[in-house]
């Protein structure tokens, strides 16, 4: 959040994926009540003012009965009407059957000098090694459809009108140290990266 609150403090924003709801192994309503510090709800303590979008009209609901302004929408496909300052993409990017399409529809959401903001999990972090020697594969998010790491990433984002400027490793601190002692060593074992962007030709 230390990077996050300066890009969405007084500046209209936009938080994709805003439900966080793993329906295989809870209902929605359950999801967002046991965790009620989600980035979503982090963004509007600082920006009350800040907009919500998801796929999932259930969770949507929910929000709005909370207070909360959020919008039913496909991220990969939805025409908002408007141009934002900072867009958020929290562990969505992994989600999308066309990252591509995604970036570039987020692209076009936003101002000449905004920022995009996007966490994604990191395919070589350290205690997905551990699962592959002990299970022989890694563990994999039932929803997930693609990996990124910073390189390919930012590969993408260029290929889809975006200039990636930042990353910022994000290590695990609730795995143990066994299995993640190698972050502590190299970045590119650390958990999850977040990347930030703006539109290329700023």
């Amino acid at each position: 959040m230390e990077i996050i609150a300066p890009l969405v403090r007084g500046r209209k924003t936009l938080d994709l994926g805003v439900v966080d709801s793993r329906r295989c192994r809870q209902g929605t309503a359950q999801r967002l009540e046991k965790f009620p510090g989600f980035l979503f709800r982090r963004i509007c303590e600082i920006n009350p003012d800040a907009v919500g979008v998801d796929i999932d009209e259930e969770g949507v609901g929910i929000l709005r009965k909370q207070g909360f302004c959020v919008r039913v929408a496909d991220a990969a496909t939805m025409d908002l009407g408007e141009r934002y300052e900072t867009i958020v993409a929290g562990e969505i990017i992994e989600h999308m059957v066309d990252p591509g399409q995604f970036l570039r529809n987020v692209a076009r959401h936003l101002v000449s000098d905004g920022t995009l903001v996007i966490t994604t999990p990191n395919p070589f972090h350290s205690a997905q090694v551990w699962k592959i020697w002990r299970y022989r594969k890694p563990s994999v998010h039932e929803e997930h459809t693609c990996w990124f790491d910073p390189i390919t990433l930012r590969y993408l984002c260029r290929r889809c009108g975006l200039e990636p400027y930042a990353v910022y490793w994000m290590r695990s601190s609730s795995r143990g140290v066994l299995k993640t002692w190698p972050q502590l060593f190299r970045s590119y074992f650390s958990h999850s990266f977040m990347l930030l962007a703006r539109p290329l030709g700023f």
